[in-house]
């Protein structure tokens, strides 16, 4: 039945899409298809510091390949070795994901945070479902999954093993959150058999991943600290929404052979609105605002934010990939033990467990964080660190319920919102600011200036910035 559901959008579409490319774009020259998990890896290496590296993709599944690895080396990629479906780390994940209860392709992060408030106790159980190798080959137990050919992902065999799948929005049991711990620990387990074996194979300290496990940033803060690799560069884009990133280098580089020059140390690239545009929106909404200088916002804001006040700040370009970094951000006190509860549930509207990131300023992130050595970059914030022991007590509202914490390192790359940090840190000699994705529960970060406003007004913010006005609710 499932295969049958699935034909018409094959024939009217997915056989048809060269035909259709041509005629939407009206363009009759050639249209080049590059394979799923070649563009995962191009989209991490051409962009990334690194002349040679070695590349890991892992996701559900593209084509028939759900984990791939590489070498890259200049203009050219090279295949390694591959896992092709049904046997994948991702729709594994996206399976347990679905038992639990959670939206598959959205809501594995949660997941993975709700990990932290459990223990792996399902250990046992869970290697019955996959046997992982000491390369960090794979293989799934398919008695326990029906993502082939139903659209529950599932069997009755994996619930009468672990028990009743959880209905959505119902009440989280301890058993949910050991289930959760399990399931990442186990895929933990895979990633740095993995990554060890990529190491060992081709000896090259730099790695490049891509694909929606490469999401996973508990797993990539663990990768760090258990794998030979010296650096880690994964783009912010790291799913399929930067396929198209990575066939254009793709294309660009290895196969038309063209200079490498570019390295993606930012992810600012969205739209982008003038002050003139935000005034006017302000004033054709009749919205009362404050205007500020650079210098003399910034200072406004810092004071605002060491009084516990929850700003709304939305500057210039907006970043590409799912987290806020710095201009479609909401930016809060760390140092207040209330604010995660505060802004989960009265600026979020989202669950209880869920934990905040950390904006820290570069030259401090090894007096805060355990990270692997002095001046460590987590630009996109996909890394996943302990806070340390002597600094837990002062950022308590971002540091999640085992110790660790989400952290974007910021530089002057960003100047007005190191500028914020730096001014925060002379007023609480604290030089990190909570930084959530300036959005509420269901809904995309917002991107336009009635967006970031309806947003303000929907939630218990309490001021909103615009390029350098200042709006009070």
């Amino acid at each position: 039945m499932y295969f049958f559901k699935a034909i018409p959008t094959w024939l009217n579409e997915k056989l048809r899409i060269r035909y259709i490319l041509k005629k939407k774009l009206n363009y009759n020259g050639k249209v080049l298809f590059i394979d799923h998990h070649m563009s995962h890896a191009s989209s991490a290496f051409f962009v990334s510091p690194f002349k040679k590296a070695a590349i890991l993709t892992v996701d559900g599944v593209g084509e028939w390949k759900t984990t791939s690895l590489y070498t890259g080396e200049n203009n050219k990629i090279t295949p390694i070795k591959e896992i092709q479906f049904p046997h994948s780390l991702g729709l594994f994940y996206s399976a347990i994901t679905a038992y639990l209860g959670f939206q598959v392709n959205n809501d594995e992060y949660k997941v993975m945070a709700l990990a932290s408030y459990g223990k792996p106790k399902y250990y046992k159980r869970f290697k019955k479902m996959i046997t992982i190798k000491d390369d960090g080959s794979f293989k799934l137990n398919l008695d326990y999954f029906s993502y082939r050919n139903k659209s529950r992902m599932w069997s009755n065999k994996l619930e009468k093993m672990l028990g009743k799948s959880r209905k959505p929005n119902t009440k989280l049991s301890q058993r949910h959150m050991d289930i959760a711990s399990t399931l990442q620990k186990i895929t933990e387990e895979a990633l740095i058999k993995m990554a060890n074996h990529l190491y060992e194979t081709t000896k090259i300290e730099n790695l490049c991943m891509a694909g929606g496990v490469a999401l996973n940033t508990v797993a990539n803060g663990k990768l760090h600290r258990e794998t030979p690799f010296k650096r880690i560069f994964i783009q912010p884009s790291a799913t399929d929404a930067g396929g198209a990133l990575g066939v254009a280098n793709y294309i660009y580089y290895q196969i038309m052979n063209n200079k490498r020059n570019f390295n993606m140390s930012h992810a600012f690239f969205g739209p982008n609105f003038s002050e003139n545009e935000i005034k006017r929106f302000l004033v054709l909404n009749k919205i009362e605002y404050k205007k500020y200088s650079k210098k003399e916002l910034v200072k406004k804001v810092a004071e605002l934010l060491s009084k516990d006040k929850i700003i709304g700040w939305f500057q210039g370009r907006m970043e590409l990939g799912p987290r806020a970094l710095g201009n479609r951000s909401i930016l809060a006190n760390p140092k207040n033990p209330r604010m995660r509860n505060i802004i989960n549930e009265k600026v979020k509207h989202r669950e209880w467990f869920r934990p905040f990131a950390g904006s820290v300023l570069i030259e401090s992130v090894d007096k805060y964080f355990d990270v692997p050595y002095k001046n460590f970059e987590s630009p996109f914030m996909l890394f996943v660190f302990d806070a340390n022991k002597n600094k837990k007590n002062f950022i308590p509202s971002i540091v999640h319920v085992d110790g660790s914490c989400r952290i974007q390192t910021v530089t002057k790359t960003n100047k007005l919102f190191y500028d914020l940090i730096k001014e925060f840190e002379n007023l609480t000699k604290i030089p990190i600011i909570l930084n959530t994705s300036f959005n509420i529960r269901g809904e995309p970060i917002v991107c336009t200036p009635q967006e970031a406003y309806e947003d303000f007004k929907k939630t218990y913010m309490d001021y909103l910035v615009m390029d350098k006005f200042l709006i009070k609710k």
